[in-house]
C-alpha cells in the first residue's frame, strides 16, 4: 500500500482488510477491568524524577536507580530544558510509564516473561477471564459502527493536543482501552490480540490508526522467544468476569 498511488479505493480495501466482518452476536453483562496490565513485566515500584527515589514493591539497588534516572532526566544542554518527560521508555530489562496525571512519575517493571497459556491460566486462577473478540469490541465502540471509539473522523488534535487527544482517554464505558499507551491486547482464542501499537506503515494517516479502530483484526502470529515466552513489555491484558443473568 504504501509503495502505490493513494486512492479513496486503496484506503478502503486497507480498512476492510485489516478489520472484522460486519456481524450480531449476544454479549453478555460483564465487570472488565477499567485499564490492561503489561504482560511479561513484575511491578517494582514508582519512581519520581523529583526526588530521584523508588517507592513501592521492593528495595532498588544504586545501579536500579541510575537506570531509572539516565533512560527519563534529560540531558544538561540548553535544548533539553525544552524537553517533556517520555510518555512511556525501555532500558535493559527495565520498563517506564508515565502517569499522564503526574507527570513526574514512572510506574517501574522488570522482565518477568510469561507465555500466552501461563499468562492466561494465571487470571483464569482469580476467577476471572480474558475477553473474546466480540466482547473485546462491544467494549471498545460499543457496538456502534463508528471505526474509532470516537467517531469515523480524524482531526489534527489527534495527535497535536495530546490534553485532549481521545487516543488517550477513556471510552463510554470509561474504559482505557485502545489506547495509543498501551500496543496489542490478549484475548480468548483466535486472533489472540486486538489492537496494535501504532506505526507509520502506510501514507493514510487512517490506515496508520487502525490498530486503535474497534474492529481491527489482523490474525499475526504472537512474539515469542524460544522458549515459548511472549515478548515482555510488548502485550497487555485486561481482566473480565461474565454475569450470568
Amino acid at each position: 500500500l504504501s509503495s502505490e498511488k493513494l486512492t479513496t479505493q486503496i484506503v478502503e480495501d486497507g480498512i476492510n482488510l485489516m478489520t472484522s466482518d460486519l456481524r450480531k452476536v449476544n454479549i453478555p453483562a460483564m465487570l472488565v477491568e477499567k485499564k490492561p496490565n503489561f504482560v511479561g513485566l513484575r511491578f517494582i515500584g514508582n519512581y519520581s524524577v523529583v526526588t530521584g527515589q523508588l517507592t513501592g514493591a521492593e528495595e532498588p539497588s544504586y545501579e536500579t536507580l541510575e537506570i531509572l534516572e539516565e533512560a527519563v532526566t534529560p540531558d544538561n544542554s540548553m535544548e533539553a530544558l525544552f524537553q517533556d518527560f517520555p510518555r512511556a521508555v525501555r532500558v535493559d530489562r527495565y520498563f517506564m510509564q508515565q502517569d499522564l496525571k503526574n507527570p513526574d512519575n514512572f510506574a517501574c517493571y522488570v522482565a518477568d516473561p510469561v507465555g500466552y497459556e501461563e499468562a492466561r491460566k494465571e487470571i483464569e486462577r482469580t476467577g476471572m477471564g480474558l475477553l473474546n473478540e466480540d466482547e473485546w469490541e462491544y467494549c471498545c465502540g460499543s457496538g456502534t459502527r463508528r471505526l474509532f471509539k470516537w467517531g469515523n473522523q480524524l482531526h489534527r488534535s489527534l495527535i497535536q493536543d495530546e490534553a485532549n487527544s481521545p487516543l488517550w482517554k477513556e471510552n463510554m464505558f470509561g474504559l482505557e482501552i485502545a489506547n495509543a499507551e498501551f500496543g496489542p491486547e490478549l484475548i480468548e482464542g483466535r486472533p489472540y490480540t486486538k489492537g496494535a501499537w501504532l506505526e507509520e506503515n502506510f501514507k493514510a494517516p487512517v490506515l496508520n490508526l487502525l490498530p486503535l479502530s474497534s474492529y481491527y483484526s489482523v490474525n499475526l502470529p504472537l512474539l515469542v522467544d524460544p522458549n515459548g515466552h511472549l515478548a515482555a513489555g510488548y502485550y497487555c491484558a485486561r481482566r473480565a468476569i461474565r454475569i450470568e443473568m
